[in-house]
């Protein structure tokens, strides 16, 4: 895990630093990058989260903050109790933790600092997003390959007795441990 935090800042720098430089010299510009595919449009999303601009709620930013906090632990743990479950698919893992946890660190940094999200990619006519979003779902990609490979090479393998041992409930009460 300590070997990720570089790829970690790296990435929150990067999202930053575009940000910044679309801020103060592109926010009002309006480029055509694939005809009637994606546009590059800047806008600062105020809703703080994704669900809220789709329903045009402003979400608190206070509820952002404690979900950001929520969603840093619950991955974390889930980072922890894959590894004990399956070390071969480490890399996926790693993959996961780097780009969901660059996500939620942009998204706090949006949150605190922006008042929001500088959206600046359009798709098609349904949606802007920025880096922190693609980072999100690049992690979420890393997990469903960790699931689907731990699942064909690991899991439909065992017996009843070995499912059973790698119960999340038998890992807690272990003491939550590494492998």
């Amino acid at each position: 895990m300590k070997k990720s935090f570089p790829f970690i800042f790296g990435l929150i720098a990067i999202d930053q630093i575009i940000k910044l430089i679309i801020a103060s010299k592109f926010f009002d510009a309006d480029l055509v990058l694939l005809p009637g595919i994606l546009f590059f449009r800047p806008v600062q999303n105020r809703n703080l989260s994704w669900i809220a601009s789709l329903l045009d709620l402003k979400a608190p930013v206070l509820l952002m903050i404690a979900a950001q906090l929520f969603a840093l632990i619950i991955i974390y743990l889930s980072y922890r109790y894959f590894s004990y479950l399956w070390i071969e698919g480490k890399k996926f893992l790693n993959g996961m933790l780097i780009f969901i946890i660059s996500g939620i660190i942009c998204s706090f940094i949006d949150v605190v600092f922006w008042g929001g999200s500088l959206d600046f990619i359009r798709l098609f006519n349904w949606f802007t997003f920025d880096l922190k979003d693609i980072f999100l779902n690049m992690g979420v990609a890393f997990l469903l390959l960790f699931i689907t490979n731990y699942y064909i090479k690991a899991y439909h393998k065992m017996d009843r007795k070995e499912r059973r041992q790698t119960d999340i409930w038998i890992w807690i009460k272990k003491g939550m441990p590494n492998r």
